[in-house]
């Protein structure tokens, strides 16, 4: 008679499959092919992935316990948006981290690390003449990471990254966006070079600050703005 220990032990081939099946759901959201908002349904993810309900349901699970997808009895999984309250948390977090990282960088900044950052801002500079996607997103991820990763503190970038992926997932792209911000954004990027490769670490900090409340401010109009589109419309009967 087999115990109930070895009966719920996983096999690794399980838990590989279980793992890839997370990843690859957590792609689709990212690549805005999974939407925030958008109802997630076993059968047809399993499908699409070629693999049984089962890992789904397990990868499903274990988004909703960190925090990208919800669940609500009778009505099953959704995407999960971004809230006010959270962006607010995330955001004064990833500057505070954001801040110090970009300090220590200066530091240990060389001339090929430098050139290494400059050739990221130019994807993300490239990018802004394109329409606003979530692809852009993931280019300025890159070139904060990226200083986070001349700070020499891993830590520090693994925190920072998870900072960053709870933004990026859980948030719309579509709707209304200003053109203006993505050059804006991308001259701001120029200048913090600028500050960085004069090792003018206090110029660069206070680049960085403005360049993250100024994004902070834009988000925040633009989920106050869905939050009153959400409460107009009206309330769905059982």
């Amino acid at each position: 008679m087999n115990s109930p220990l070895k009966q719920k032990i996983k096999t690794p081939a399980v838990e590989n499959l279980s793992a890839r099946v997370y990843g690859q759901i957590k792609r689709l959201i990212l690549c805005n092919e999974i939407m925030p908002g958008q109802k997630l349904h076993h059968q047809q993810l399993s499908e699409r992935l070629g693999v049984s309900r089962t890992p789904v349901r397990e990868a499903l699970t274990r988004l909703v316990q960190e925090g990208y997808v919800s669940f609500l009895p009778n009505r099953g999984f959704t995407c999960k948006e971004i809230r006010l309250q959270e962006a607010e948390e995330l955001y004064e977090l990833r500057e505070s981290l954001e801040a110090f990282a970009v300090e220590k960088a200066v530091e240990r900044l060389t001339d090929e690390s430098l050139e290494a950052l400059r050739q990221r801002m130019d994807f993300y500079g490239h990018d802004v003449q394109n329409r606003f996607t979530r692809e852009r997103l993931v280019y300025d991820q890159d070139v904060h990471l990226h200083i986070a990763q001349l700070a020499g503190n891993e830590t520090l970038k693994n925190t920072l990254s998870h900072v960053f992926e709870r933004i990026v997932l859980k948030r719309r792209t579509d709707g209304i966006y200003d053109p203006a911000r993505g050059r804006a954004a991308h001259d701001e990027h120029v200048a913090l070079l600028d500050a960085m490769a004069r090792r003018d670490a206090q110029a660069a900090v206070s680049i960085l600050r403005n360049h993250i409340q100024v994004g902070k401010k834009n988000v925040m109009a633009d989920l106050k703005q869905r939050q009153a589109i959400r409460e107009l419309r009206p309330v769905e009967l059982n």
